[in-house]
């Protein structure tokens, strides 16, 4: 049987992608079944690209045009504040019922069967309650029903009461989405030794490495190389582009920085005078690059910790906001690199932990041995089986 599959995300790079999403969608088309993504203008080319059906949106319900932080903040306001501001962009009232508005309209034209939606893709599981369709939440997993409330529950609870719903696609107390059919995550269970208790909706995907290929740039030579990223929200921090490409030199390598389409003065800056002989570019295909790392030194966000992990390539987190400061947690509990509060990552401790990620074979050896683990669960194959069996 074809199913009508409605796939929404925050309408930025990254959030296309939490290990699998993407190419999930992809999987499922070439089963048969009939695919839409629905987002803003931000991802169009990327998901064309794919060859999936786009329809665009006015708004996904992210706010992009936040104030920048005050100068001269210390270390921990600093993070707080970051934090907060995270929260801010993504559970936005105006934002996400503009987005769920357009959903609707949309939806009603095309009368999906189950919609796919990412984490704080908020207006996707808004609209699957609404019209009480299968929710499929792509990127994280279920977790037991708890009580109680968090940071985000109050705001949570404002936008089901004004979509009209009663929030039974959402984990009130944690303030994120929750499905009661089906959550699709794309690492393994003992990445989550921190989580003792997963509920069983979860399917766990793992993920498979890209093919081998050349390069897509030439670097200036052949010292092993250090990606140096922030994904595309927080990628306006100048400072520590070039510490982590200082860092990198320092310890015997070459770096390769990595600023994202939303930060053009950092990048204008940095190609002006690259740190550490570095290679700057805005944007760089990951199944093209990973192959070719030692190290990673980056915020944490799922995809970039996804993609470390299944091309066993050891990490340096520096998160800054979010689900990105259990990645880090992880990363240094599996043993597979470090990870390190902002205030922590400065000119006398980065050189360090980047010479100890990069030069010691145990921190290589665990990776390897936890991407053979994800490997094994089959990535967006099973996926793919785990939506169709559900429906």
């Amino acid at each position: 049987m074809s199913l009508r599959i409605l796939c929404f995300s925050i309408d930025l790079p990254g959030h296309l992608d939490w290990g699998g999403f993407l190419k999930t969608a992809q999987a499922l088309q070439e089963r048969g079944h009939e695919v839409v993504w629905a987002s803003g203008s931000g991802v169009e080319g990327a998901v064309r690209a794919a060859g999936l059906r786009f329809v665009g949106l006015k708004t996904s319900g992210w706010r992009h045009n936040m104030p920048p932080l005050p100068d001269g903040l210390d270390a921990e306001t600093r993070a707080k504040m970051r934090r907060e501001r995270a929260l801010a962009v993504w559970l936005s009232p105006k934002s996400v019922l503009a987005a769920l508005a357009e959903l609707e309209n949309r939806a009603g034209e095309w009368k999906p069967d189950v919609v796919l939606a990412e984490p704080y893709a908020a207006a996707g599981a808004l609209l699957a309650e609404k019209l009480d369709l299968p929710l499929v939440v792509v990127g994280r997993p279920a977790l037991p029903e708890t009580q109680g409330a968090g940071q985000a529950t109050t705001a949570v609870m404002a936008l089901c009461q004004a979509a009209g719903v009663r929030g039974d696609y959402w984990d009130l107390p944690r303030g994120m989405p929750r499905s009661p059919h089906l959550h699709l995550d794309f690492f393994c269970r003992a990445w989550y030794a921190d989580l003792p208790q997963i509920a069983p909706q979860t399917v766990f995907c793992g993920g498979l490495p890209a093919s081998p290929r050349p390069l897509p740039f030439s670097p200036p030579d052949r010292r092993p190389l250090v990606l140096v990223t922030l994904g595309s929200t927080f990628a306006d921090d100048e400072t520590f582009f070039r510490l982590a490409a200082e860092s990198a030199q320092m310890v015997g390598c070459q770096s390769l920085l990595v600023t994202g389409r939303r930060a053009p003065q950092v990048l204008a800056s940095l190609r002006e005078a690259p740190p550490g002989r570095a290679t700057v570019l805005e944007w760089v295909d990951y199944d093209a690059v990973f192959l070719h790392l030692r190290a990673i030194v980056h915020h944490g966000g799922v995809a970039t910790t996804h993609a470390a992990l299944v091309h066993g390539v050891p990490q340096v987190v520096v998160p800054h906001a979010g689900d990105q400061f259990p990645q880090a947690a992880r990363v240094t509990q599996a043993g597979v690199g470090y990870g390190i509060r902002a205030k922590d990552f400065t000119v006398e401790n980065a050189p360090l932990i980047l010479a100890d990620v990069v030069h010691h074979p145990d921190f290589r050896e665990r990776a390897a041995a936890l991407a053979a683990e994800m490997h094994e669960l089959g990535g967006v194959r099973r996926a793919a089986g785990a939506i169709t069996d559900m429906l």
